[in-house]
């Protein structure tokens, strides 16, 4: 956008703003069509090293702790560019209106994404499309010595996005994208779009402001713009776009940027290192082979639909994170590998440290079908809960400003009691399980072991949600199921800020599959 001459106006019949994996997943589905698509991407082709104040945002509240480079990636690629690959869909009860969870329910339900979800699977070259106990079936294990006992817990799994081309690596949307050939769609970098211009009502979608370094702007004029800059961003944007309405965008019922939600992550406890193999065993990574191709799954215990209706409780689930040792000769094979060593004699010397360690991961990964074992310091059990959606945690806009003129975002998180509760169930049904297949229960943490809920410390996932909650009724959501803007025609959104419920799962690939329904949806609408 820097070789445009400022004051240009550019006409397009679909503007996506963002190039992440919601912005790419929905510009794919045009490729080779007729529409016209400008792609814009606030960042580059790289990454810049300095932190630019439009990555900022200021925080109150909940102590978030992300880096604002993990939260909001400005390069061509968007988050896929930091994130771990980690995939799982929403779960059914994630999308049910459920009493004892204020403003929870989706206008639409689990079944009407099932078949996107396959796709995105596809688009993301995931292995099979299954993630609850089926899996120990694929996977040449006995479902009923594999899975809890009684209804409290459930078994639960996620997958890994790995690069087609180079496994050791996570998928990157970005350069897969700028390998395809689209004549109908151009992208745009440093296209940092500030300021969403509407008639005089606010009623109508105008064009576009787009700037690509102070005092520099070009005027894009889509008949259809979708808005997939991310969870922080697609609110900002609205409520910056405040000339003409001074509100924002779309906030006629004051309700963009409410009900921020993200991922609280705690541990449940730890195991030292000489009991964490016969852990990992049933709760490592596992290996599948499918198609031709090698696919991961890392296996967790959830609490049941059954026990979060009978207790009130929220979707909450459990996994092992491993913390390597220094020396850990797989790790510094890694480096070795990818010339990304900073002490060769060091790392060289750990590669060959421990013969018998790279023997048996050889042998479990080619033979077992298993992840390969790690020199570690210990081993964690990390949680995720999902959030009760609150109206007073929010994204507003700061007195601060950016270097393009925009009110940096101002984030107010809040965590209730009831993540509190729900963690806390979670740990004990976790120690008991573990107690049951007779492993022992990992060290609890103080909070736990003191009954002290207070004294939880979460740390957020870099999964903002929900600040453009999806609503058919205008009263209680910003979008409607279509994810179009309630009351301005031409303005849809996309990612994980429609979410109304934000689960425990990892939001990409339901933002894919989200990506995949509008793009449908908009080809149906014929936007030339």
């Amino acid at each position: 956008m820097r070789e445009v001459e400022p004051g240009t106006t550019l006409f397009a019949d679909l503007a996506i703003v963002g190039s992440g994996p919601a912005g790419l997943s929905l510009a794919r589905e045009f490729v080779g069509t007729p529409t016209r698509v400008f792609l814009l991407e606030s960042g580059g082709l790289e990454e810049s090293v300095a932190i630019a104040p439009s990555e900022e945002y200021e925080s109150s509240g909940a102590s978030r702790c992300m880096d604002p480079r993990k939260v909001r990636n400005r390069i061509f690629g968007g988050s896929s560019h930091t994130w771990s690959g980690k995939c799982r869909p929403f779960d059914e009860i994630d999308f049910e209106r459920r009493e004892w969870v204020p403003h929870s329910g989706w206008p639409i339900s689990r079944a009407d994404l099932l078949p996107y979800f396959d796709r995105a699977a596809r688009l993301m070259h995931l292995g099979p499309n299954v993630y609850d106990e089926a899996l120990w079936a694929l996977l040449g294990k006995d479902p009923k010595e594999s899975n809890p006992r009684g209804d409290s817990l459930e078994a639960c799994f996620w997958q890994f996005a790995r690069d087609p081309g180079n496994p050791m690596e996570f998928l990157r949307f970005g350069p897969h994208f700028l390998a395809r050939e689209a004549a109908n769609i151009q992208i745009f970098v440093n296209a940092t779009v500030t300021h969403i211009n509407t008639d005089p009502d606010g009623r109508k979608l105008m064009s576009l402001e787009v700037t690509s370094a102070p005092g520099k702007t070009v005027s894009v004029v889509p008949k259809v713009v979708v808005l997939a800059a991310g969870g922080i961003e697609n609110a900002r944007l609205l409520l910056a776009s405040n000339r003409l309405v001074p509100k924002g965008v779309g906030n006629d019922n004051d309700l963009v940027g409410r009900f921020l939600m993200d991922h609280p992550r705690t541990s449940l406890g730890e195991y030292a290192p000489k009991i964490a193999g016969a852990v990992e065993k049933r709760l490592g990574l596992f290996l599948l082979k499918h198609d031709g191709k090698r696919h991961f799954y890392s296996p967790g215990l959830a609490l049941s639909p059954a026990r979060q209706r009978r207790e009130r409780l929220l979707n909450c689930a459990a996994y092992l994170s491993e913390h390597r040792a220094e020396d850990d000769p797989w790790d510094a094979m890694k480096r070795l590998y990818k010339r990304q060593s900073h002490d060769y004699l060091k790392d060289s010397i750990s590669a060959l440290s421990d013969p018998r360690l790279l023997l048996n991961g050889v042998y479990r990964r080619v033979i077992d079908g298993r992840n390969i074992p790690h020199k570690i310091d210990r081993l964690v059990v990390d949680c995720l809960v999902e959030q009760i959606p609150d109206p007073e945690s929010r994204i507003t806009l700061s007195q601060r400003w950016d270097e393009l003129g925009l009110p940096i975002a101002h984030l107010h998180w809040k965590i209730s009691e009831l993540e509190r509760r729900t963690v806390a169930e979670l740990a004990q049904a976790f120690a008991c399980e573990m107690i049951h297949l007779g492993l022992p229960p990992p060290t609890p943490p103080t909070w736990l072991a003191g009954g002290d809920l207070e004294a939880i410390e979460f740390t957020d996932m870099a999964h903002p949600t929900g600040a453009t909650r999806m609503d058919e009724d205008p009263r209680r959501g910003v979008v409607n199921r279509n994810c179009q803007l309630h009351g301005v025609s031409g303005v849809f959104i996309v990612g994980s800020s429609v979410f109304p419920t934000a689960s425990h799962a990892n939001p990409t690939l339901t933002i894919t599959a989200m990506a995949l329904r509008l793009a449908d949806w908009a080809k149906g609408a014929d936007l030339r």
